[in-house]
């Protein structure tokens, strides 16, 4: 459905590419996790997804159709919604959908249908004559989307979606994004790695404006299943104390993450690394309430691809 070959964007007075020779395939009805730390270059690769911005070099393909700032039909095949939604906020819901229904040339019974048809699936059915200012930020986003589904399109770009959304608000996007899946191809970029791994079923990685891993999550995982080491001490100033002490030891693991009293680390050799940590533990008196093997996470695989090529 999505289909982009070498990208590649230079900003103006910049020496380094934004993005790089960018190669993406996405399957229709599938939702697309692209992931990566802020400056990696997710805005800029959705933007020229989508045709707000040009490439410097490469092609897009939008069910077979080239992508362009100027092809206005391949455009209006995709639904967007960028970080900054924009609603008019005296709007009412349902006014709100059928203003963008005209925008979309529907007929008034098209666009009657379609309006409900996604309050109905977004759960704002009773929100509908509310006015946008007085949703929450869950409700707003899921008005948002509703919004840019209201064309039918056949591919709907998510620019950080849940961003800024508490627990419950998220799970009500999220299960709003799997409903749309159904009909409809999501292209979503985040930074919020359990959510994709709830909705997404194949992943990009970006960094430094290269693609640094693309495959299925349960593949990815699998390539990086070799088991890692967490151990979680009885409060902070045992972790600081045990992080000290195994300083010198660095080379033969790599920390992955360092917080709430949990150190989790990616040893060189399982073996020799749980030997090390216990001897360490009991000699030097470090209390402790857990000492666990577990399978890498989307989290820690994430983590070790980036500082991967951070080396590099």
């Amino acid at each position: 459905m999505i289909n982009c070959q070498d990208l590649t964007k230079y900003y103006k007075g910049e020496d380094s590419p934004a993005i790089e020779n960018i190669c993406l395939n996405v399957e229709e009805k599938t939702v697309f996790g692209f992931l990566g730390p802020n400056g990696a270059g997710k805005t800029t690769t959705i933007k020229i997804l989508t045709g707000l911005m040009s490439a410097d070099s490469g092609v897009v393909t939008i069910d077979g159709k080239i992508m362009s700032v100027q092809n206005v039909k391949v455009r209006s095949a995709i639904g967007y919604l960028g970080q900054d939604h924009n609603m008019y906020p005296w709007m009412k819901c349902r006014e709100l959908l059928l203003f963008v229904g005209k925008i979309f040339n529907l007929s008034a019974k098209e666009s009657k249908k379609r309006a409900d048809e996604l309050l109905q699936m977004s759960g704002l059915t009773e929100a509908k004559n509310k006015k946008v200012s007085s949703l929450s930020g869950g409700m707003k986003q899921r008005l948002g989307i509703a919004q840019a589904m209201m064309g039918n399109p056949k591919v709907l770009f998510l620019d950080e979606p849940t961003s800024a959304l508490d627990p419950i608000g998220r799970k009500e996007v999220l299960d709003f994004i799997l409903e749309i899946k159904k009909s409809c191809t999501v292209f979503m970029s985040t930074h919020i790695l359990a959510d994709v791994e709830r909705v997404c079923d194949h992943i990009a990685i970006i960094d430094k404006g290269k693609i640094v891993a693309m495959e299925e999550i349960g593949t990815l995982r699998e390539k990086f299943s070799q088991k890692i080491i967490e151990i979680e001490t009885v409060n902070q100033n045992e972790l600081e104390k045990l992080t000290k002490i195994i300083e010198v030891e660095s080379n033969s693991f790599e920390v992955l993450k360092s917080e709430q009293n949990v150190l989790t680390v990616y040893p060189q050799n399982l073996d020799q690394c749980k030997k090390m940590f216990l001897e360490t533990i009991l000699k030097n008196n470090i209390e402790i309430n857990r000492f666990e093997f577990v399978k890498p996470s989307l989290e820690d695989v994430f983590v070790k691809l980036i500082e991967t090529n951070e080396k590099q």
